[in-house]
């Protein structure tokens, strides 16, 4: 247990507050946890939709530090869904399912529901490792698969076959989604405990200055609940190399390793902005030779998504025209370095959903019971929110968004405040 758990879980012992923590967390052996909020705490974030790149996925809610990733849909999975659906992620509390929590107070939560992906989890980058180190990854992890919706939901019963494993990507090249067919990956084995806590555990010798552990999951059939908790997560150096320092917070942030998807600015300056547009709030600007490295890029090619610290999340967008992507990142790109600096045409990411962009320039945009000015107002978004498209008026002035807060789970916002994505437009008749 991190001393940041101890203490917690000692306030709420002695202020006798009654929670069941069915498990303590084990020490660890092989010195410093090198990983980032390696027990899953919060506060959380939102992962971007690894399907439709540069877009927000409402229901992908991590604890910070950890990215979500999934398989996306393709050929005949598109007509259907119970292959590859993108699974939902949370943070799971003691309040909630003490039994999913191994150390208090929370652990990270992903699920299908009536449905199954060939490969989803969790993974964190980790730099500062000194090439050549022996380093051993260990989560652990407790699975509930059933085709039972009987509550409570306790036990695995009529099970999907839903099994779990940790990896090591040894050069760190992690680009949206995880390749672990890459040779420099290296996985443990399968490991299947339903309703229990076990250890999942693998080694490997690092190739570079920075590594990528994974959490991976699969299941053999679709049935009605694969739910994956992990918590208490270590990397640590078992032989080889001495461990390194994890890199101090200063902007802007080391020049990523040749492997790992990058660009480097190329202007004088450049504007680093908190949406993937013009009008999206400013950031910080970046001097020339500034080098960031990349998470995705938007589906018309226009905009990276780097990682920035100053960002909500951690996340931030840059202007194609002001950098020059390495070599990784315009392979990731899928073209040469002439077509990653000059964009051709916006194109549709297959399978793409419709949403619309929150872009106020930094202000929270009003939601609306109706698309009127002076409906009543449900709630305010803030400025580089992604919102799922159920329509717009006839007057093209409003979109109708999905919206918890609404009478029928919809609501409307202006749609000057707004940049649609190509899904979106198609699906309002917009040019």
């Amino acid at each position: 247990m991190t001393g940041a758990k101890f203490h917690r879980w000692l306030c709420a012992a002695l202020c006798a507050v009654a929670l069941a923590i069915p498990h303590v967390a084990r020490a660890q052996s092989g010195g410093p946890n090198l990983l980032k909020n390696p027990g899953f705490d919060w506060p959380a974030q939102t992962n971007g939709d690894v399907c439709a790149p540069g877009w927000a996925k409402d229901n992908a809610i991590t604890p910070h530090e950890w990215v979500a990733f999934w398989t996306c849909k393709s050929g005949e999975e598109l007509n259907q869904d119970l292959i590859n659906r993108a699974p939902e992620f949370r943070v799971m509390t003691v309040d909630i399912a003490a039994d999913r929590v191994r150390s208090y107070p929370t652990s990270a939560s992903f699920f299908t529901y009536r449905s199954i992906n060939r490969s989803a989890g969790l993974y964190q980058i980790v730099r500062g490792v000194t090439p050549g180190a022996r380093l051993r990854f260990s989560v652990w992890v407790n699975l509930l698969t059933t085709n039972s919706d009987v509550l409570p939901l306790s036990s695995s019963r009529q099970p999907g076959g839903l099994q779990a494993r940790v990896c090591i990507h040894t050069t760190g090249a992690v680009f949206i989604v995880p390749n672990l067919n890459d040779p420099a990956v290296t996985c443990g084995a399968w490991v299947r405990p339903y309703d229990t806590w076990g250890e999942a555990v693998v080694e490997a010798t690092a190739a570079s200055d920075t590594v990528a552990v994974i959490i991976d999951t699969t299941a053999e059939y679709p049935v009605i609940h694969n739910d994956v908790h992990v918590d208490d997560a270590s990397l640590t150096v078992v032989g080889g190399a001495p461990a390194a320092q994890q890199p101090s917070s200063a902007q802007p942030s080391a020049a990523p390793a040749a492997t790992i998807p990058g660009v480097v600015v190329k202007t004088p300056t450049a504007n680093v902005r908190a949406a993937p547009s013009f009008n999206g709030a400013i950031l910080a600007s970046a001097p020339q030779g500034t080098t960031f490295t990349v998470r995705a890029y938007t589906a018309d090619r226009q905009w990276w998504q780097i990682e920035f610290k100053g960002a909500p999340g951690g996340l931030a967008f840059i202007h194609n025209s002001v950098v020059t992507p390495n070599a990784a990142a315009q392979a990731a790109l899928g073209g040469n370095a002439a077509t990653a600096q000059q964009p051709a045409t916006a194109q549709t990411i297959a399978g793409a959903p419709a949403q619309v962009v929150v872009n106020t320039g930094g202000g929270r945009l009003n939601v609306r019971a109706a698309p009127a000015a002076n409906a009543p107002i449900l709630g305010r978004i803030q400025n580089g929110a992604s919102l799922e498209v159920k329509g717009i008026s006839p007057d093209k002035q409003w979109w109708r968004i999905a919206y918890a807060g609404g009478a029928d789970g919809t609501a409307w916002v202006m749609a000057q405040y707004v940049v649609p994505n190509a899904a979106a437009k198609q699906l309002a008749g917009l040019p």
